[in-house]
Order: C-alpha cells, then structure tokens, then sequence
C-alpha cells in the first residue's frame, strides 16, 4: 500500500512547517568561561572582541529593507551590492548584508539565490574569534538554510544543515523535529523519520502554562500524524498504523478518511469484527455517502448475519441516490431480505434486477423466491426465463427443472410436471431425486385417470 493510496498526496512543506520552525537560540553571543589555574592564581577568560556595524552599512541595510517592503527589489539590490563593494565593510557587515540579500531573494521566489546568499554569511563567519554573525545568528541561519533546501528538495541538504543545526542548537522545538523528519521521509529514510515524528508529537503534546498560570493542551497537529502514518504504510508496518489511527479517529473524529482507513487495515489485518465496528461508527456518523461504502457495509452486514441491516443500509442508499440501481446491487437488496425471510420484500428488487440482467442467474434467484412465497405461476415463469439466460451451472439446470416440476405439481399440472422431473433426471446431482418425483407423479396421474 503505497502513500498515494492511503493519503492521496504528501503534504506540503509549507503546510507542514509554516514560515518559521526555530526556537529562539538564547543570547547573541556569549565569550568562553573556561578557566586554568597557573600557579594557584585563576586566569581571567579569553576576551574575544567582537565586530560592529558601522553607522554606513546601517544606513544601507534601512534602505534596502525598505526598498524589500516596498517591493522595488532593483533599488534594494544596488543598496546591497554598494555595500559588499565597499572596501572599508567588514566580515560581520558583509555577512548581514548577505542575510538581506537572502531575503530579497526569498521575497522574489529565488530560492537557490536564497540559499548562496545564506551560506556566503555562514561562510563568513567564525564566532570563535568574533568574526562575522555571532553564534546565535549562526546557528539560527542554519536552520533557514535547512527550510529552503526543503522548498528546492535538496533533502540530502536539508538533513545535512539541519543535523548540524540540532546539534548546536540548545532546544530542538518539536517543528523542527517535523521538518527534519519530512526531509528523512523524502529521502526514503523511514526507519530514521519515524522516531522524529513522535518525539516531535509527544513534546508538542506536554501541558504548559498558559498567561494564567494554567496548564493547558496544545491542539494537535493533524499533519504530523499524517506524515507518521504515511511512514508506517511506507513500511507496510500495518499494525502501528492501526495503532496510529486508533488515536486519529478520536483526535479528529470529524474527518471520514481516517475511520475509512482503519476499517480497510483493520481488514487487511484479518480483524473483520473490528472493521466492521468501525465502518458502522463511520455511518452512524454520516460519513459514508458513496455507492462503494454504502455497498461494502450492507455487504459486511450480511457476512456477521445482521441482513435486515443489510437491507436497510441498501434501501437508504437507493432513496438517496447513493446507490446505484444495478442488477448487482439490487440482488444484494433482494438477497438481504431473502436471508431475512422477508420473501415478499425481496421480490421486487429480484425482478427488477433479473429484467437487468442478461445472466440467469438472477432469474432463478427470482423463482427461488416466488416459490417460497407459494406464487406457482411466477416462480415457473422465472425458472424458465433463467434457463433462456446464459450463465446457469449444469448441477444449476438440473435443480431448474425440479423446481419447474414442483410448481406445476401444486397446480396439479401433473403431466407436465413429469415431463420437467424427467428433464431433471438427465443431470446426475438430481438424478436420484427427480427419480423419486417421477414415480410419485405417476402415481397421482394413475389416480387422476382412474
């Protein structure tokens, strides 16, 4: 069972991640505090000085963010390439100015220009000696970095940036965690993803502290369990999704796909009990509103023997135009009354769906019925019309002719009657009972003649 099947389609990146994924990083940049001792006296830490903006290249950044704002993208790009020209610009001016040009490109929808621009900052930088974006611009640009690899499908990227940018980062928040396991799942890297996933969704689901001092719970995220369950079909790892979708169907109970998909699983699982359960929740629900739904419980109904359910589901769907009046579809109404020992009620949809039908099958069906429902003529008029029809089964046409013969017997049609068994005993299953019709029959005309 491929994704395609069980979703219809991967969600989007933006979907899935929205613009911004990142936790705040913590203080822009912070100096070593490791200490030595020489001689019982402490050292003092290592001061790294660090770079400034000079008043100019502030001035230049305004001006071409408020270009970016105003969407005069050319004037926005001249400001920032004066800048980089500028011989006096230094490692941490020219790496911010490269972080407004990334957006610049972002705003215009070039991406891969995004994605240089972001890496010529990162390039540029070394917190260590205080040279270029601090740390925390750093780390945080390394994430921005992994979204856009993302939005080009440079997977292989994103996980690489992103890995790196987890393991300098001092909280991962439970998007990022999503984000990284989309890029595994990409890859095809399932077993690596999954994890991810439900880490992200069991942080995401911890109680915090709302403005009130509250605990309070986050909504779920319906596309993170999404893109969990579409590991696990990936895996054809069928029990945890069914698992999975235990938990789904009860945090989004209005959403018809999931119990729909728990039902198919719980059937591929051989747990027909419990896909039955959960496909009359579905209705009960009004979820089911297609021919093939509608038709698949009726069907369910009758195999766990519940067919005057079956007959009511078939009923409500053809009222509603749900279900389509083929000769198929009718005979399961007729057959979910016959099993009801509603003859009467299951006459109608029987003939309408015989007249339909160039088999014969439907036809005997239709006789069967008018037998048991005492209605002689009917019922011989049907059987002779199945053996018109193609379809019926040699042991069928010996069994045709006997219940031929039984309906003109109660007309005391005695003759003909006879004539039918003796067409009966030429088939070798109803031989041996059309033998004993015969002699019974003959027995009645002696009386009859006498």
């Amino acid at each position: 069972m491929s994704m395609k099947t069980v979703l219809g389609s991967v969600v989007s990146f933006a979907v899935l991640f929205g613009a911004n994924g990142a936790d705040t990083v913590g203080p822009v940049f912070t100096g070593s505090a490791a200490f030595a001792q020489e001689e019982a006296k402490p050292k003092k830490p290592k001061t790294i000085r660090v770079q400034s903006m000079k008043k100019a290249t502030y001035e230049t950044l305004t001006l071409a963010q408020e270009a970016i704002e105003l969407k005069d993208y050319a004037t926005a790009d001249i400001q920032l390439r004066e800048g980089l020209a500028n011989k006096k610009t230094n490692e941490y001016e020219k790496a911010s100015i490269w972080m407004t040009f990334a957006y610049l490109y972002a705003e215009q929808e070039n991406y891969n220009g995004a994605i240089q621009s972001f890496q010529n900052a990162i390039n540029l930088s070394n917190p260590l000696e205080g040279i270029g974006l601090p740390p925390g611009q750093v780390i945080s640009t390394k994430y921005n970095l992994g979204q856009l690899y993302m939005v080009v499908e440079r997977y292989q990227d994103a996980i690489r940036i992103l890995e790196e940018w987890r393991r300098e980062v001092e909280t991962v928040n439970p998007g990022a965690l999503v984000l990284l396991s989309n890029a595994y799942y990409q890859v095809e890297q399932y077993i690596v993803a999954i994890p991810l996933i439900i880490e992200a969704i069991d942080i995401h689901a911890q109680p915090r502290e709302d403005e009130f001092g509250e605990l309070v719970q986050a909504e779920p995220r319906e596309q993170w369990y999404q893109l969990l369950l579409a590991a696990y079909f990936e895996l054809e790892d069928y029990p945890a999704g069914a698992d999975l979708l235990e938990i789904m169907v009860d945090l989004f109970p209005t959403k018809k796909t999931y119990f729909l998909q728990l039902a198919a699983l719980y059937g591929e699982l051989g747990k027909d009990k419990q896909s039955f359960q959960v496909l009359v929740m579905a209705d009960k629900q009004g979820f089911l509103d297609k021919d093939s739904e509608l038709v698949r419980l009726a069907r369910m109904y009758m195999y766990h023997e519940t067919p005057i359910k079956a007959a009511e589901v078939m009923e409500r769907g053809f009222k509603a135009k749900l279900i389509k009046r083929t000769p198929e579809n009718l005979e399961i109404l007729a057959n979910s009354y016959f099993n009801s020992r509603e003859f009467n009620k299951a006459i109608p949809p029987l003939r309408d769906a015989a007249n339909g039908s160039k088999k014969g099958k439907l036809s005997y069906r239709l006789g069967q019925a008018f037998l048991q429902n005492e209605q002689w003529a009917d019922a011989e008029a049907a059987l002779k019309k199945s053996l018109e029809k193609k379809g019926l089964r040699k042991n069928e046409e010996g069994m045709v002719w006997m219940l031929i013969g039984i309906t003109q017997l109660e007309r005391e049609r005695f003759t003909a009657a006879k004539r039918s068994m003796a067409r009966s005993a030429r088939f070798k299953n109803t031989k041996s009972d059309a033998g004993k019709w015969i002699r019974f029959l003959d027995q009645k005309i002696a009386t009859a003649g006498s």
